[in-house]
């Protein structure tokens, strides 16, 4: 039985062990962490639990297919709820615009938002164009790649704007400044700029808008948490709190894996799933792996990072929904900020998930807010007093009507340099590389190294991208490559 070492319990290593271990392999699961899940981390204090990541989710039927074909029922072990109207965006004159699920549900929005004033085809024109996008996305990046340079593949990139920005594709449809500015957001979840990051990004507004964001009952780890329940079943053995310390290479094959540099492990196949960035240069010398070298800031920009507070109060705020964002006043000067001069925004857009208001039971005493504000990557910039800017996020929120100041029973703070160490992030990415412009977006890593050749990799960091969907697919994809290279040797 051949044995597969898989690095990383995150989205990606949980989906890949599956996988894996239900097509008759034996699996063993190395975790640095103590808990299960990667970024996908819970939070718990007295009377309220909170999400790290994601707090949106997408695509559910990825989860589930994990699960499906394993051989048992997704539902026995996660399930979904639809949220109608999931996002109120705020602006600071005081005008709010609600996503909901459905195209309807939106024109009728967007009409109220614009006073009739947009035309109805405009956004018809929207919604069909974003989900031309993600069906393209979905027949030609969300599979193995080989090679970039295929006829079906190039002809196909055409068709998805790769040299047109996101914030260009919503000024062809639209003229309402602020309602650019809340669909330019959807760059942010891959961790970029709306005026770098290729037009092709609309898929998400796909996702959100025609398709539906879903909770996880239970809070949205319960889905890593299902994983690792379904994965022990398969007879998949983890071990936690152990770091992998080097890998074995002779010949271009991985032989063992040492751990804790004390401890070998063999194995006949590995899946990397950490940050690609990071793992790849710190487990395996340079010299063995001549066509990745160690990546640099100016040759792989990393993608922004998240500064978090996760504060539970006494009370409930009344007109907070699930998913709230309360926007700057200059959306592009907060980008340039961001990437061009690496430092934080002095007006921040804040976000704040809130899924009590769903669910109860994650705020049990009161509500439990999520508050996030995009960050630079840590490589460089000013050391910030974080004391100060809470107080610059505490002011803008209560610019709004919104108070986190009093009735606080909890506070944690979650910093770019926290995310870097604990999960060992690329400069505190939350995705890796940025997709500000056409080789990120597109050219990411393979799946599969070139030059150790039973060594394969899963996660935000490699194909084909960041956020939760995407990184469950690379571990499915990770998988497929084993089963395609053991076959290929019968």
């Amino acid at each position: 039985m051949k044995h597969i070492a898989v690095i990383g319990a995150g989205l990606g290593g949980l989906s890949a062990a599956i996988s894996l271990a239900s097509k008759g392999f034996k699996v063993t699961v190395i975790e640095r962490n103590e808990h299960i899940g990667g970024k996908m981390m819970p939070i718990t204090a007295d009377g309220h639990r909170f999400d790290f990541g994601p707090n949106t989710i997408t695509m559910p039927e990825i989860f589930q297919s994990v699960i499906l074909e394993s051989g048992a029922d997704p539902d026995d072990y996660f399930t979904f709820e639809k949220l109608a109207r999931h996002t109120v965006n705020h602006f600071p004159d005081g005008r709010t615009l609600t996503f909901a699920t459905g195209r309807e549900a939106m024109r009728t929005e967007v009409d109220r938002f614009t006073n009739g004033q947009l035309a109805k085809n405009d956004i018809t024109g929207y919604q069909e164009e974003v989900a031309h996008l993600f069906q393209i996305a979905k027949q030609q990046f969300f599979v193995n790649i080989d090679s970039y340079f295929n006829f079906s593949l190039l002809r196909d990139m055409t068709k998805v704007h790769p040299l047109k920005t996101l914030h260009g594709l919503h000024k062809k449809y639209f003229k309402d400044p602020q309602l650019i500015q809340a669909l330019d957001r959807y760059a942010t979840y891959i961790g970029s700029s709306p005026f770098q990051a290729p037009a092709t990004f609309g898929l998400i507004a796909h996702l959100e808008l025609n398709d539906g964001v879903y909770f996880t009952h239970g809070g949205n780890t319960a889905i890593a948490e299902g994983f690792a329940r379904r994965a022990r079943e398969l007879g998949v053995v983890f071990r936690l709190g152990e770091e992998v310390t080097q890998i074995e290479v002779t010949n271009q094959l991985a032989t063992e894996i040492e751990l804790n540099h004390i401890d070998y492990l063999s194995v006949d196949f590995i899946v990397l799933n950490g940050d690609l960035l990071t793992q790849y240069p710190r487990l395996i010398s340079e010299t063995i792996r001549p066509d990745f070298k160690n990546p640099t800031p100016s040759q792989m920009e990393p993608s922004i990072s998240a500064y978090v507070r996760c504060i539970g109060l006494s009370r409930r705020i009344e007109g907070l929904a699930h998913h709230n964002v309360f926007f700057s006043s200059d959306y592009e000067a907060e980008f340039k900020a961001l990437f061009d001069q690496h430092r934080y925004a002095e007006e921040p857009t804040i976000y704040i998930s809130n899924s009590s208001v769903t669910a109860p039971e994650m705020g049990i005493a009161g509500d439990n807010l999520f508050v996030l504000v995009n960050a630079p990557a840590t490589h460089k910039g000013p050391i910030i007093d974080f004391d100060t800017y809470d107080k610059i996020i505490d002011q803008r929120l209560q610019h709004f009507g919104i108070d986190i100041t009093s009735d606080v029973l909890f506070e944690q703070r979650i910093t770019p340099q926290d995310i870097e160490q604990k999960f060992s992030a690329y400069h505190g990415s939350l995705y890796g590389l940025s997709s500000n412009g056409t080789r990120g977006a597109f050219m990411r890593p393979s799946n599969r190294s070139k030059n150790v050749h039973n060594l394969f990799f899963a996660g935000g960091s490699t194909h084909p991208g960041g956020g939760s969907p995407m990184v469950t697919l690379s571990g499915k994809l990770a998988s497929e490559r084993i089963v395609s290279a053991v076959a290929s040797t019968l």
